[in-house]
């Protein structure tokens, strides 16, 4: 009887520390590696709107990028301006021949993707140039969800807010 009593005690002891050890060693959320498909589907959208000096801007390249369902939602102002893509496009190619933009030049400073299954999200700090590449014009947080097509991962939307006065990048963003 003591036997068994010792038996079943020992047991439960076992037991109980497997139970603490699996809740103790449970894997962090998956962080996918910087060289992944995700990760260049979002410098392949930076890159699209990007150019440089001498290019000409690859205005139809845009929406290669994204899915033809994607929002893009902008909270420069006091409110969001949602567009989707095709009208993203138009407004960004009125602004660069409007403005004479000869450089626009958007580069990741910061960025953390999360994935689970065929869906995505990156956490992107930039910075943009403007007709120089010596002085940055505007820093800001993107928010990019991705969706795995069958062509590979594509952006359905992206959600931004820039940097003012009264609203830093935090810290956190802007580690590498």
């Amino acid at each position: 009887m003591m036997k068994t009593l010792f038996t079943c005690l020992l047991l439960a002891i076992i037991f109980s520390s497997c139970q603490t050890k699996v809740k103790i060693n449970a894997p962090e959320p998956y962080q996918v590696p910087e060289d992944s498909a995700i990760t260049k589907a979002v410098y392949d959208a930076y890159a699209a709107i990007s150019f440089k000096k001498g290019e000409s801007p690859r205005f139809g390249e845009i929406k290669n990028y994204f899915i033809p369902q994607a929002q893009l939602i902008n909270f420069r102002g006091d409110t969001a301006q949602i567009t989707g893509i095709d009208r993203f496009t138009d407004l960004y190619k009125q602004f660069i021949t409007g403005n004479h933009i000869s450089l626009f030049y958007e580069e990741e400073l910061f960025g953390r993707t999360e994935q689970f299954g065929r869906i995505a999200q990156r956490i992107s700090t930039y910075k943009t140039y403007l007709n120089r590449m010596d002085t940055v014009e505007e820093r800001g947080v993107n928010s990019f969800q991705l969706i795995k097509t069958k062509t590979g991962w594509k952006v359905s939307s992206i959600i931004w807010d820039v940097e003012k006065p009264s609203l830093k990048v935090p810290g956190y963003y802007l580690k590498k």
